[in-house]
């Protein structure tokens, strides 16, 4: 039999639910006027591989007969979609045949989400209103999250209670569905005496974002009764990223503070790696309840701000910022954040992270597991970055005209 004709008796079949799905016993088509029984139908790929894979002669019964690989939809509820992430999330997602549906409290602000994604408007903390969108779904990846705010409390209300809710309404709608929850380095704290932090380590957070992401993982593993499993990223970053957008602002004026020496060390991971950590995650329920680290390259803050400040024109002017003064700067924006009612970038709270000596992880063990590696490295990335804030207007061309 030539191999193009061969490979016309594979086809995929409509979804596993549909009315006009096929199986065993019904008519494929091959051409305008020839058609074959079929009888083997799997409901998805991998069980037809497994099938090739212990009886191999079953191929010989392929020659008088066409097959169908029924495959089932698949369904997505990501929350965290107006962040960066939720973008990149969602998009790897989508390339992988998933039917994703992201929740929003404003669905005009899907700037970052691809148009095949289904908005879901609602509050996170409201499960009322999403609780019904989560049946049928297979996988939930939970972004959404704070990292400003004023208080230990204000952090609470969003990646505790917020986490609360989400994890009452999949247990209700979807308890099988495989359980993503994106935490944060922070939660198990900075290196011990230079040596990265490890997935057995005892947590140990410095700050009150740490606390709160803390307790949202405990949350997830004492309340949600199916396969669940929690990423703790380390420093995220990537096109939309409005954190590292800070950096670049100050450094567009001409002026690059390196905070406390530049000694401390932290780890990037690119937004495009952190979701194909998580994609690997949610297709892997065998991995329940690991608490696993994502992360990049290793690199000093010293590093990392005199390469973006060499991507100025001219190059920014790199200063020492003492830790001291960095300290008082904390509590001037805290006193600030007091008096408006609104957080600030930077507060005494931010400042602790700052001034940890190191934030390393051992993310190895957990990258394996899941047969990950991360591709972009952290020069290449911060260049990307800083591109994409020039094209979208988020920086001054002018400044970084030579990206």
């Amino acid at each position: 039999m030539p191999r193009r004709q061969a490979r016309r008796r594979f086809k995929t079949s409509p979804s596993w639910d549909g009315e006009d799905a096929l199986g065993p016993g019904s008519l494929e088509t091959l051409g305008s006027d020839h058609a074959l029984p079929i009888r083997y139908a799997w409901p998805n790929r991998n069980s037809l591989y497994t099938t090739l894979a212990r009886w191999p002669s079953t191929i010989r019964c392929f020659r008088s007969t066409a097959v169908c690989i029924i495959v089932p939809v698949v369904n997505l509820f990501l929350t965290g979609g107006t962040g960066f992430v939720g973008g990149h999330v969602a998009r790897i997602f989508l390339e992988h045949g998933w039917r994703v549906r992201a929740l929003m409290r404003n669905p005009e602000h899907a700037r970052f989400l691809p148009q095949d994604v289904e908005l879901v408007g609602g509050n996170l903390a409201d499960a009322s209103v999403y609780r019904d969108r989560l049946k049928d779904c297979d996988a939930v990846v939970h972004c959404a999250g704070a990292t400003r705010a004023s208080s230990l409390a204000e952090y609470r209300r969003a990646n505790v209670e917020g986490t609360e809710a989400l994890v009452g309404a999949a247990a209700a709608s979807c308890p099988e569905a495989m359980f993503v929850h994106v935490s944060s380095q922070a939660a198990s704290g900075p290196s011990r005496d230079g040596r990265p932090v490890r997935e057995m380590d005892r947590p140990a957070p410095v700050s009150w974002y740490g606390r709160s992401k803390l307790e949202g993982e405990l949350v997830v593993a004492r309340r949600y009764p199916g396969p669940w499993c929690v990423v703790r990223p380390s420093v995220v970053y990537g096109a939309g990223d409005a954190g590292l957008l800070q950096m670049f602002a100050v450094v567009a004026h001409g002026v690059a503070p390196i905070p406390a020496g530049g000694r401390g060390r932290v780890q990037l991971l690119a937004a495009e790696d952190l979701a194909r950590v998580l994609f690997a995650a949610a297709t892997r329920p065998d991995l329940c309840g690991r608490r696993g680290f994502a992360a990049g390259d290793p690199v000093s803050m010293g590093d990392l701000i005199r390469e973006i400040a060499a991507l100025r024109t001219p190059p920014a002017w790199t200063v020492p910022l003492p830790g001291a003064l960095l300290r008082l700067l904390g509590i001037v924006e805290s006193i600030r954040a007091a008096v408006t009612c609104s957080s600030r970038p930077l507060s005494r709270d931010k400042v602790r992270d700052i001034l940890q000596p190191d934030w390393l992880c051992d993310g190895e063990p957990f990258l394996r597991d899941l047969g990950v590696e991360t591709r972009i490295g952290w020069r290449e990335g911060i260049r990307r970055t800083c591109r994409w804030y020039v094209d979208a207007r988020w920086l001054a061309p002018k400044a970084f005209a030579r990206v």
